[in-house]
């Protein structure tokens, strides 16, 4: 029974390498190293192979609950969401700085992934946590997307991703309100230097109300400079979402004419938990086995969402 078992957990092993295009890839997501996989199928594993099957067990158990569970929308073009694409596409074909900024949950991270999904080719995406908000820490990460060693100094980095970077290319910065001000003003640099040539690259930064606070320089002055390089700059609140935008986040409801339920979602999705958060409500109910309007609102007050200061 447990050498069935292994040889179960291998072949599944196996199937998710061929999706992968390669073993070294598979082992690399499961967490479990190429060579460990090697011995343990030819059974000439020394170290304790119990524990390298629980790993692979856990794994896959884990996937195969994620699968059971709710799947959402993958993208919707909802009316925020294709603002901000379009915008991404406008910086794209001009050039310059764009600034798209929203409250959170309203769609902004899925427009830049699905913008970079269909021109992979010729965009960048980075996206800043607090850990990656210098200077030289955005630095690393463009040249991480292009190939560029980062064991360099900051302004030998520099002009390596310039010879990398072309002309007609967008670089899009995620959660850009993390960015310091030298973080801000050399990506913006790119732009400029494009400019220079007589060629166009847009850099488009996406994120909340704090990038906008910055580039009006209520933070600090020097920011007005790179406000008056800016041209496009649409901001977005999660009362602009629309009835439509949450039928296309929930076709099961839709298709059932569950008008209540419908309804309810787009109060959540209007209240600070915007649509992400309506997504995520629906989600658990729908997981619970009950995503009636009652089985909504319950898992509403459960996660502490609240619905009552929405104004229509």
């Amino acid at each position: 029974m447990k050498q069935t078992k292994e040889v179960s957990l291998l072949a599944k092993f196996d199937e998710l390498a061929g999706e992968m295009g390669s073993a070294n890839k598979a082992a690399q997501r499961i967490g479990i190293p190429a060579s460990t996989i090697s011995q343990l199928k030819k059974g000439a594993y020394s170290g304790n192979k119990d524990a390298q099957f629980a790993k692979l067990a856990a794994y896959f158990d884990t996937k195969t609950e994620g699968a059971e569970s709710y799947s959402e929308v993958d993208y919707a073009p909802t009316s925020i969401s294709e603002k901000i694409y379009q915008t991404i596409k406008t910086c794209q074909i001009k050039g310059g700085v764009a600034i798209a900024t929203g409250d959170s949950g309203i769609g902004k991270t899925k427009a830049v992934q699905k913008y970079h999904a269909d021109n992979p080719l010729n965009s960048i995406v980075i996206t800043v946590n607090p850990c990656f908000k210098s200077a030289k820490a955005v630095l690393k990460l463009i040249a991480l997307e292009l190939g560029v060693p980062i064991s360099q100094s900051t302004d030998d980095l520099w002009i390596a991703i310039t010879q990398k970077l072309h002309d007609g290319m967008v670089i899009i910065i995620d959660e850009g309100q993390l960015l310091t001000f030298h973080g801000i003003e050399t990506i913006r640099s790119f732009a400029d230097y494009f400019t220079d040539k007589g060629q166009t690259l847009g850099v488009a930064f996406v994120g909340d109300n704090g990038i906008e606070e910055k580039f009006e320089g209520k933070t600090r002055r020097n920011y007005r400079q790179i406000n008056n390089r800016k041209w496009l700059s649409p901001k977005f609140v999660t009362t602009d979402i629309k009835r439509e935008d949450v039928d296309m986040m929930f076709p099961l409801l839709v298709s059932s004419n569950m008008e209540q339920e419908l309804e309810f979602l787009h109060k959540v999705a209007q209240s600070e938990a915007g649509l992400r958060g309506a997504v995520r409500l629906f989600s658990q109910a729908y997981d619970n086995g009950c995503y009636t309007l009652k089985g909504l609102a319950s898992m509403a007050k459960f996660m502490r969402i609240d619905v009552r200061s929405v104004v229509r």
